[in-house]
């Protein structure tokens, strides 16, 4: 009887563990700066569902134009499909001075390794407002 019980405990074990493996979860951490501006790229998820959220902040006494028609465009690529490849600024998850956040669902095939987009963004001081379109890249698990 002990024997068949450590075999079914080791059989739980075993099929836990490959569950758990099944569903790992992915997630990376990209930045990129400009002379105004920190955009960072945050992705998580498993198995091929994805969300990648993207925050866009000031520098040294700059902050979000929320005038500005701001513009996220997810280039296509095989292997990923983006429910909405072109957001603007009344889909922005936030949309203020402080931070202007974008989140990308997306799904991925295993033919993907990257994401690519481009983010149109304006960011002002005191003085004067800049404008940039920065090119934007991650892994996409």
């Amino acid at each position: 009887m002990k024997q068949c019980s450590k075999t079914g405990i080791l059989t739980i074990l075993v099929a836990t563990a490959v569950l758990l493996a099944a569903a790992v979860a992915f997630a990376a951490t990209v930045k990129v700066s400009g002379s105004f501006y920190d955009v960072k790229v945050v992705t998580s998820g498993s198995a091929g569902s994805m969300v990648a959220t993207i925050t866009t902040t000031g520098k040294s006494g700059y902050h979000c134009n929320t005038l500005y028609p701001w513009k996220l465009t997810v280039e296509p690529a095989d292997g990923i499909t983006v429910a909405k490849p072109m957001l603007k600024k009344g889909d922005a998850t936030q949309f203020k001075e402080a931070a202007v956040i974008f989140d990308v669902p997306y799904a991925v095939t295993d033919a993907a390794s990257t994401v690519k987009a481009a983010l149109k963004l304006s960011l002002c001081d005191d003085k004067q407002c800049q404008m940039e379109t920065v090119a934007l890249s991650w892994p996409a698990r």
